[in-house]
């Protein structure tokens, strides 16, 4: 007997539709604004640190992070919250404070929903800025639209690693088709990714561990990988492939998690609306899950 036919296929079909509407009723009652200005924010603090990096503030070269470099926040065009979320950006900083006698400029070019961000530090009669924007992309539907689209790959093809590279290739294939602004050149995928939020965090961490740390956990990950690899040699006709899916559906929520961050989804969780709308895609891959474990 099919699963659609099969009492509890029917009730996951309708779980599954009615996640689908809680998702898009998320989606249609989004604040726009609220997650294009929390985005922007988040962006303005990434770019504190390549200002911060420019001025060897972060290397003990010139001012020390501990004591604050005061600057007052000058936002230059965009809307009104513009310069609420520069401050607040300064405010979180661990280098920079807001005061006086140095200045913040903050510039914003936006086209197509394509926003992109560039400080200008102002500091004892020099300047220093970034030589290119720092590009942020929000758009909640990217977000959504691609994990829906994995979660039914899952469902219907019975294969929730399938469904994760799905979500995650989509994801990255859709925020690279979005127009891009006129005069300004699409910076490299590496470029995007290390300035992306995720990207920037993993960065980050990565150089403010020692080395030893560093080399510990590759060697911790190597040795996993290992493990993972003879575990499954007594079952030869699939260890090899369990491990390859395990690895893509790691590598596809990676992507897909990256390219809804720059997408916005961090802004668009703080509002009830962006809730709704994952707790209907977490519906749609409970049901992608249990159509697989009826099939095993």
């Amino acid at each position: 007997m099919s699963d659609d036919r099969h009492p509890s296929g029917g009730r996951s079909s309708v779980v599954a539709l009615l996640a689908a509407l809680l998702a898009l009723m998320g989606l249609l009652t989004t604040n726009w604004g609220e997650v294009d200005r929390g985005t922007f924010g988040s962006a303005i603090g990434r770019d504190l640190v390549r200002i911060a990096d420019l001025a060897s503030l972060r290397s003990g070269a010139a001012d020390s992070p501990a004591a604050g470099m005061p600057v007052a926040v000058i936002p230059e065009g965009g809307p009104a919250w513009v310069g609420p979320e520069g401050e607040a950006a300064v405010q979180a900083d661990p280098i920079f404070t807001l005061g006086e006698p140095h200045l913040l400029r903050i510039d914003q070019v936006e086209q197509s929903r394509v926003f992109g961000v560039r400080t200008q530090l102002w500091r004892q009669g020099w300047s220093l800025r970034a030589p290119e924007p720092l590009w942020v992309t929000p758009a909640p539907w990217i977000v959504l639209l691609s994990i829906v689209a994995g979660a039914a790959w899952a469902g219907l093809r019975r294969g929730l690693a399938g469904g994760a590279m799905v979500s995650g290739v989509l994801g990255q294939l859709l925020i690279l088709a979005l127009p891009w602004p006129d005069g300004f050149a699409r910076p490299s995928l590496q470029q995007t990714w290390r300035d992306g939020p995720l990207g920037h965090h993993a960065y980050e961490t990565a150089m403010a561990l020692p080395d030893s740390s560093v080399a510990v956990g590759a060697g911790v990950i190597t040795l996993c990988a290992v493990l993972m690899i003879f575990d499954h040699r007594r079952s030869p006709d699939q260890g090899g492939g369990l491990v390859l899916f395990g690895i893509l559906g790691v590598m596809g929520g990676l992507a897909w998690l990256e390219a809804a961050l720059r997408a916005g989804l961090w802004p668009w969780l703080q509002q009830p609306a962006g809730v709704v709308a994952m707790l209907g895609a977490a519906g749609l891959w409970w049901w992608a899950w249990s159509r697989r474990e009826r099939k095993a």
